[in-house]
């Protein structure tokens, strides 16, 4: 069994992390979990700097339970440490289901396995990768130690609608929503089936993105599950990097 880090010290890393990130970077390296983290890896690995390491599939154990995140990009940091950004895809459909990934995305955290946890819904990642992607960039910063190169955010800023540029992004928020005007029009293709089904309900087109940050524990602490012993992000389910 191989883990990210030593138990209690799961962001250290080595002199030869370093090395092996440098000369590998992200990569694409299909196949994955299904076609939405295929099609999420595809774009995410454009705009990643090139030291940071994409683990797919990654294994969590805590006391009792065993569950696996989609994504984490292990970022390295100017003191030493790696930041640990972690990316589930599928939103929610019920209320239950938003309950359920809130207590989960919540004791990732507690249980120190990953530094934030980004939860993206599968039709905005369909229809409107490049917001999605802007918006973790906004939250993440430049500098050092963000895991978006200065060309990536640069590429995004470009490529993000003007909706999504409007927004102002607080550190501790935990999530926002962009919304688009209903093209009733549909230009010369017609109306889409997603806007169709926008117009049915009355109902404008959104985005969706849900964050907790390990930082600002009053924000997700309440929902978290009691961890009885450290846990450390493992390579029990395949592991792979993307790009």
């Amino acid at each position: 069994m191989q883990h990210l880090g030593p138990s209690g010290d799961a962001r250290a890393f080595t002199a030869q992390d370093v090395a092996d990130s440098l000369v590998t970077g992200p990569a694409y390296e299909p196949p994955y979990e299904g076609a939405l983290q295929d099609e999420f890896a595809w774009h995410l690995v454009k705009y990643l700097r090139e030291d940071v390491t994409l683990h797919s599939e990654v294994a969590v154990e805590r006391p009792g339970a065993f569950f696996s995140v989609d994504f984490v990009a292990t970022v390295p940091q100017p003191d030493g440490t790696l930041r640990r950004v972690a990316f589930e895809c599928g939103g929610a459909r019920t209320l239950r289901d938003h309950q359920r990934q809130l207590r989960r995305d919540a004791t990732l955290l507690a249980a120190d396995a990953a530094d934030v946890v980004y939860r993206l819904r599968g039709s905005d990642l369909l229809y409107h990768m490049e917001d999605v992607l802007y918006l973790v960039s906004g939250w993440e910063g430049e500098g050092a130690g963000a895991p978006f190169s200065r060309r990536g955010r640069i590429n995004l800023a470009t490529l993000a609608s003007p909706e999504a540029k409007t927004l102002r992004l607080r550190p501790e928020q935990s999530s926002v929503m962009v919304t688009y005007a209903l093209d009733l029009d549909g230009g010369e293709g017609g109306l889409g089936e997603r806007q169709l089904w926008h117009a049915a309900n009355g109902m404008n087109p959104f985005v969706l993105v849900r964050r907790l940050d390990r930082r600002f524990p009053e924000v997700w602490a309440p929902y978290a599950e009691p961890v009885e012993a450290p846990v450390t992000p493992s390579r029990l389910v395949p592991l792979r990097k993307a790009s």
